[in-house]
C-alpha cells in the first residue's frame, strides 16, 4: 500500500501514533492513538533519564510492528525534547538499528510549518487565524492569513519544561510563562481567531463536554472560552491527580501536567485578549502527509 504512510510524533511527554492513506491530497485515517512516555520527564543538564528512554522505547516498538502489518513507509520523528537532548542519540541508534527507520529531528518552526498545513483547510472560512500548539517542551505559533502560512515561531514554553524547572512553585511557573510569551512577534493584523492544537486542548475540550472516551468528532472544531478555562485551572489545582485522572479515563496519565497546561492556554489566551478559541485535533502528523512527495520520500530514505 504505497499511499498508506504511518507517522509516529515523539514528543517530551505523549508518542502520537497515525496511520492513514493519502489520496488526492486526502487523508483517510485508518488509525490514530496516544501514549504517554514522558520522555522529558526528570530531564537535567540536557540528559534524558535510563526510565524515560525505555518507557519511550516500549511505546515505539509497539507502534512501529503494528504499523508495519499494514506499511513498509513509517516515519519516526522527534521534537522539543529529542531536539535538546543531548544523550538522543541511544534512541536514534536503537531506532536505526532494530528497524531501521531514521529518526527524524525537526525544528520548532518546522513543527509549526507542519500545524499549519494539518489546518490550512480545517478552518478556511477564517482569513485570519493565530495557531498554538502546548508542548511538552515548547509551544508552536502559527499564522495564517487568507489560506496561507505567513509566519512561524517556536519558544522554549512547554508543560514538562515548566515541571522540571519549578515542580510545586506555581507562582514560578506563571511568571515564566508570561516572561516566555513577551518574547513572542506575532503579526499585526485585527480580527483572528484562536485555534489550539495538541493533547492538553483536546484533554480540556474532552473533560469540557464529559467524555468517558475520546471522540475526534465532539472534539474538533469545539470551542472553549478562558472563563471555562479559568474555572476548570482553579477546579484542577484543587485536586488530586488521582481525582483529575477520572475526569480524562482515556488518557489518565496526563492528571500530574494538566493543571500546568492549563495555566498555559489561559495566558496565551490573556496574551492576546481572546475571550475564546477553538479546538484542533490535527496535529503536525497530518502536517508531515500534507507535505510533496519529495519531502515525504526524504524522511522515508
Amino acid at each position: 500500500m504505497n499511499n498508506t504512510y504511518a507517522v509516529i510524533d515523539v514528543g517530551t511527554n505523549n508518542i502520537l501514533f497515525l496511520i492513514a492513506s493519502l489520496s488526492n491530497n486526502k487523508l483517510n485515517i485508518l488509525h490514530r492513538d496516544s501514549n504517554i512516555s514522558a520522555l522529558g520527564k526528570n530531564m537535567k543538564n540536557g540528559f534524558l533519564t535510563e526510565s524515560a528512554i525505555r518507557r519511550t522505547k516500549v511505546i515505539l516498538k509497539k507502534n512501529i510492528n503494528y504499523a508495519k502489518l499494514v506499511t513498509d513507509n513509517v516515519i519516526v520523528i522527534g521534537t522539543s525534547c529529542s531536539r535538546e537532548a543531548k544523550n538522543i542519540e541511544i534512541l536514534k541508534n536503537w531506532l536505526k538499528k532494530k528497524f531501521n527507520l531514521n529518526y527524524n529531528i525537526i525544528s520548532g518552526e518546522q513543527e509549526a510549518y507542519f500545524n499549519g498545513l494539518a489546518n490550512l483547510m480545517e478552518f478556511n472560512e477564517f482569513e485570519n487565524i493565530l495557531m498554538f500548539d502546548v508542548g511538552g517542551g515548547s509551544t508552536e505559533f502559527t499564522f495564517l492569513k487568507k489560506g496561507s502560512i505567513i509566519s512561524n515561531q517556536s519558544i522554549n514554553l512547554g508543560i514538562r519544561r515548566l515541571e522540571n524547572s519549578y515542580r510545586n512553585n506555581y507562582e514560578g511557573k506563571i511568571k515564566s510563562t508570561r516572561e516566555i510569551l513577551r518574547t513572542l512577534d506575532p503579526p499585526g493584523f485585527n480580527n483572528f481567531i484562536l485555534v489550539g492544537i495538541g493533547g492538553t486542548v483536546t484533554s480540556l475540550s474532552s473533560v469540557k463536554y464529559k467524555l468517558q472516551k475520546y471522540d475526534g468528532n465532539i472534539i474538533h472544531k469545539s470551542q472553549l472560552t478562558n472563563t471555562e478555562l479559568k474555572n476548570m485551572l482553579n477546579r484542577f489545582r484543587k485536586m488530586t491527580n488521582k481525582k483529575i485522572a477520572e475526569l480524562m479515563p482515556f488518557e489518565p496519565y496526563r492528571s500530574d501536567i494538566i493543571t500546568t497546561g492549563t495555566m498555559i492556554v489561559s495566558e496565551i489566551l490573556d496574551f492576546f485578549s481572546a475571550e475564546k478559541f477553538y479546538v484542533s485535533d490535527r496535529g503536525i502528523q497530518f502536517g508531515v502527509l500534507y507535505q510533496n512527495k519529495k519531502e515525504l520520500q526524504k524522511m522515508l530514505s
